[in-house]
């Protein structure tokens, strides 16, 4: 009997050592993966690629992948969700929140992995950090706004700070509310500007002249849509612009902070092996960026008349200029 369980023991303990020898292909194949992402910003496409790149690079490459853009329009979200979901995919990828937010209207079983979701937690795709509850789990782009406000006030004598956000996209009010849980902390004034509207635009600058140093850009799809009236108004009236979007700097935001979104996605892809091998979505909690990078456009600080100190641009990853 004993000379049995041992070599039961051994069997069991080969098997074991095998299996880490098992190539992703044989987790990957026949398996289909629906991705919608929400638009073809920037971060959405950096994040996808480094995920799929991950996935290759893992040996998963017999995966059959369709990917979708909602081209940032919730009506194509919906649609491109329903189609994708009619396929029976044996997981889906949602990259951005209005992206996961259609996925999860009409999948409730099949395990959905999120990517580029501020707050997973106030958007009610996850239970929790450690534990979703349900079939999401995946990785956020959530950010420590203290660690933004500290550097744009070595821009400028911050006191009060103009949120531009949209009521109702909640990622949008997440970014809101996280910066006004700082105010005390940070020592300053957090202005709520709702704009939902092209009137609402129309009337920045009047609205902020003389009244903040600075405008916070948040998620919001209708921010994104209008970024460059926004810009031109808050650079025409002297106020710096900043965002925890670092691909905005591109267009014009003077400091960007973000997660590196290279790392998001392969982080991601993480997340989709363990659950081709068989890991579920609960049981996974949902990764935060372990790097923050911060990025600078000297040609709107120049526009706007402020230097620039040498240790924030030694700090940044990237400069515009």
């Amino acid at each position: 009997m004993k000379r049995r369980i041992n070599v039961l023991t051994a069997a069991v303990t080969l098997t074991g050592i095998a299996a880490l020898f098992v190539s992703g292909a044989a987790f990957a194949e026949g398996k289909k993966i629906g991705i919608l992402v929400w638009s073809d910003e920037a971060r959405y496409r950096i994040s996808t690629k480094a995920m799929l790149e991950q996935l290759q690079a893992d040996g998963f490459s017999d995966l059959e992948v369709k990917q979708e853009s909602a081209q940032a329009n919730k009506a194509v979200a919906m649609r491109l969700a329903q189609d994708l979901a009619a396929q029976k995919m044996d997981l889906y990828v949602g990259v951005g929140t209005n992206g996961v937010a259609a996925l999860q209207k009409e999948i409730s079983a099949t395990p959905i992995v999120f990517n580029v979701v501020y707050d997973p937690v106030g958007e009610g795709f996850v239970a929790g950090w450690e534990h979703s509850k349900n079939n999401l789990t995946g990785a956020s782009n959530i950010l420590p706004m203290t660690e933004i406000i500290r550097r744009l006030k070595t821009l400028v004598p911050l006191k009060h700070l103009a949120v531009l956000y949209t009521p109702g996209q909640k990622n949008s009010e997440c970014q809101l509310q996280d910066l006004q849980a700082i105010e005390k902390e940070a020592a300053i004034k957090v202005i709520p500007v709702p704009l939902s509207g092209e009137d609402d635009i129309a009337s920045l600058i009047s609205l902020l002249q003389g009244k903040a140093e600075a405008i916070f850009l948040t998620g919001s799809g209708f921010v994104g849509k209008f970024i460059d009236p926004i810009l031109d108004a808050s650079i025409k009236a002297k106020i710096v612009p900043v965002s925890h979007l670092s691909d905005y700097v591109d267009k014009g935001v003077l400091l960007g902070a973000g997660a590196d979104m290279q790392e998001l996605g392969q982080s991601t892809a993480k997340e989709i092996e363990e659950i081709l091998k068989g890991a579920l979505p609960t049981d996974i909690p949902v990764k935060r960026p372990n790097r923050i990078h911060f990025y600078l456009n000297l040609r709107t600080a120049k526009a706007i008349g402020l230097t620039v100190p040498d240790e924030l641009k030694k700090e940044a990853v990237k400069i515009v200029e």
